[in-house]
């Protein structure tokens, strides 16, 4: 005569079944990816007013005035040359780009005075120091700049080089489009 099979047996097969069905539906129906309105671009006709909206005159001035309210300072500002011909916010820019040039590579800024002067540390690939020191003046000059190389402040063409590459990159810059705001 054979014995009954227990239920602890029984129950344990329902259960991995029951998990099983439970996985599969909440991977077929729980995780299913919810569509992105926005993203599916569905349009509903010409009469959806959401998607479409033409405004009259009176609707246009009243919308313009609402966006013009706004906005502070002028409104057409576009980029433009910098106004005596380079730019005290370019200073970095045109350090690293005369570095470029004479096989140096820029460590550190810093601003002294107020932000008034910058220097920068830099290093050849001889490891030999070098600085820069640029100090703001009055426009139309901007700025003044100065070169110390080597350990000694002994590698006097390498400081001529690199003052003369950063003076031209300072003019590139400053022949680029850039905002009025930071000629000062």
């Amino acid at each position: 005569m054979s014995r009954p099979a227990p239920i602890r047996e029984t129950s344990t097969c329902f259960r991995f079944a029951g998990g099983l069905f439970g996985a599969l539906l909440l991977v077929g129906f729980g995780c299913a990816e919810s569509v992105n309105p926005i993203s599916t671009n569905r349009s509903y006709g010409p009469d959806d007013q959401f998607a479409t909206r033409v405004l009259d005159a009176s609707e246009r001035r009243e919308v313009l005035e609402i966006m013009s309210q706004s906005v502070t300072g002028p409104t057409d500002d576009p980029a433009r040359p910098a106004k005596y011909g380079v730019r005290w916010d370019d200073v970095l820019l045109a350090a690293k780009l005369a570095c470029k040039d004479v096989d140096c590579a820029v460590v550190s800024l810093t601003e002294e005075r107020d932000g008034a002067a910058k220097r920068l540390e830099i290093v050849t690939v001889g490891n030999a120091p070098v600085e820069l020191l640029v100090e703001r003046v009055p426009a139309p000059e901007i700025y003044r700049a100065s070169v110390t190389a080597g350990l000694f402040s002994d590698r006097q063409a390498l400081a001529d080089r690199l003052l003369e590459r950063f003076h031209v990159a300072m003019r590139a810059y400053g022949a680029k489009p850039g905002w009025p705001s930071s000629d000062r």
